[in-house]
């Protein structure tokens, strides 16, 4: 829980007596899901000093909060600035699973010193490509923090693309350092409240958490509690809390998972089972899910006897078998007996297939198979673990850096409400 305590003096009239109150108002900010794209100037307007300050602030600020892969984690990613944008220095979302692995990513990050500013395409960057509703969490606030000390050289660019950005439900801040001009910040956050502004960067580190606190704020509920001499009050703004959701129980489903281990290799098979076992032990597969799995041998990938062949013909003849594709003949099973009732299938559950493969010539026939299961009425998701960029149409591709991180995003996907 991120917990940020703050002490206000009030001044408060009674009838026509006034009389000084002191009152400690702490401010309990629940940590929901949140993607975080920070946009950071590297331009040369900047002192090399001073941009490792602005590092450092950004270490600090971030370090507040729970980052990973889990449910309520925050997720991180970052782009510089400065004559153009600087691709080979970001990482995105998925880039890094831990606080630690983010934290050090942040403090390498080299400062350019671009002769422009570019901050409108930066902008531009983050929210099309960083924070895009494609690799964003469905049920996770999306929130950029823009750092500058200058005025981009293109402002409106830079109020074009805030705008588009915030159309697309992107919630901006902007963090403004020494000569910034307002309006340039105002244009970019499109509000006074998330508008913050320091006279250098050694004083960013005094913004950290005020700065925390209205980023979390925004991605979900605030508990504030208030202590006077005479009365206690807890008041809970109207901002609703993100419930961990168990979505089988609202629409459950019964899912295999399909791969091949021969076509796989040992490499892939170990990462397949690590994904399977991330998945069934998150929270929100705990109730109205099944699992079931379609993979092995069949008789054609059996070895034979001594005495079983008697010519080289008939040896390579059942060689070529060998060869074959191992998922079509997987697909079909699961296909034809999967989901009926003598396998545990469930009428009133959404049959769902995850097919696992590794791109390359092996999967030559899988559209068909995909048609297959569709015309059937199952869901269908890809993973690659060899990230090869396979894509089948009519099913959804489901990536990640680990299993870990994909497993997230196969439930992310399944749990949204736009998944049937």
């Amino acid at each position: 829980m991120l917990t940020i305590v703050f002490t206000f003096l009030f001044v408060q009239a009674a009838f026509v007596q006034a009389r000084v109150v002191n009152r400690e108002t702490v401010e309990d900010c629940k940590q929901n899901p949140i993607e975080l794209g920070i946009v950071l100037d590297s331009s040369s307007s900047i002192r090399h000093t001073d941009f490792k300050r602005s590092l450092t602030f950004l270490q600090d600020f971030v370090d507040q909060y729970e980052i990973g892969d889990g449910r309520n984690d925050v997720r991180v990613s970052i782009i510089t600035f400065g004559k153009g944008i600087y691709q080979q220095d970001a990482f995105d979302l998925m880039t890094y699973h831990s606080k630690e692995a983010v934290l050090e990513a942040i403090g390498k990050v080299p400062h350019r010193a671009g002769i422009y500013t570019s901050t409108g395409e930066a902008i531009e960057y983050m929210s099309k490509t960083q924070l895009s509703r494609n690799v964003s969490r469905p049920y996770a606030k999306r929130i950029s923090v823009v750092i500058t000390d200058g005025n981009s050289n293109n402002w409106r660019q830079t109020k074009d693309m805030a705008q588009a950005a915030r159309d697309s439900g992107i919630v901006m801040f902007a963090v403004g350092v020494g000569n910034a001009r307002h309006q340039e910040l105002l244009r970019i956050a499109g509000s006074e409240s998330r508008v913050v502004k320091v006279d250098n960067y050694n004083k960013l580190r005094e913004i950290k958490r005020s700065l925390a606190y209205k980023t979390c704020t925004e991605g979900g509920q605030t508990t504030t509690t208030t202590t006077t001499t005479t009365t206690t009050t807890t008041s809970i703004p109207p901002m609703p809390l993100i419930q961990k959701c168990g979505c089988g129980e609202e629409k459950p489903a019964d899912i295999y998972f399909v791969f091949s281990p021969t076509e796989l290799g040992v490499e892939f098979t170990s990462w397949t089972a690590s994904f399977i076992s991330s998945i069934v032990r998150q929270d929100e597969m705990e109730k109205g899910i099944r699992f079931g799995v379609v993979s092995g041998s069949s008789p054609d990938d059996e070895g034979f006897d001594l005495d079983d062949y008697t010519s080289a013909e008939d040896i390579d003849a059942r060689l070529t078998n060998y060869m074959k594709p191992h998922m079509p003949a997987l697909i079909e099973g699961l296909s034809t007996f999967g989901y009926s009732e003598i396998a545990g299938g469930r009428s009133d559950a959404r049959n769902v297939a995850v097919l696992v493969v590794s791109g390359g010539k092996t999967n030559k026939g899988l559209g068909t198979e995909v048609n297959r299961l569709q015309e059937k009425g199952v869901l269908v998701f890809i993973v690659d673990p060899a990230g090869s960029g396979l894509r089948v149409e009519g099913a959804t591709t489901v990536t990640g850096n680990s299993a870990k991180a994909a497993s997230v995003n196969f439930v992310t996907h399944l749990c949204s409400p736009r998944t049937g």
